[in-house]
């Protein structure tokens, strides 16, 4: 099966779906209301650097990847961490 731009775009919007499922859920553990915090803006704008992140790792163009890669490029950001994610 050859892989198009649709499916592509259907990873990254049901891995999107996953990825903001799971912090969900961690956000209410720790007693924060994710029904209030998903219709906030601020969470808005956190779900679309998501799912910029997400087509990136994915190559799927998208105009939000480009300005936060020249952004993170700016910021003293600390990646000497040495835990991981997964």
């Amino acid at each position: 099966m050859i892989k198009t731009a649709i499916d592509d775009q259907q990873e990254s919007i049901e891995t999107l779906i996953d990825v903001t499922e799971a912090m969900l859920n961690v956000l209410e553990k720790k007693g924060i209301d994710p029904e209030y915090l998903s219709r906030t803006n601020e969470f808005t704008v956190l779900v679309h650097y998501l799912k910029a992140v997400i087509d990136g790792e994915l190559g799927i163009d998208n105009p939000l990847i480009k300005t936060i890669k020249e952004k993170s490029a700016e910021l003293p950001i600390d990646n000497s961490y040495t835990k991981k994610l997964h």
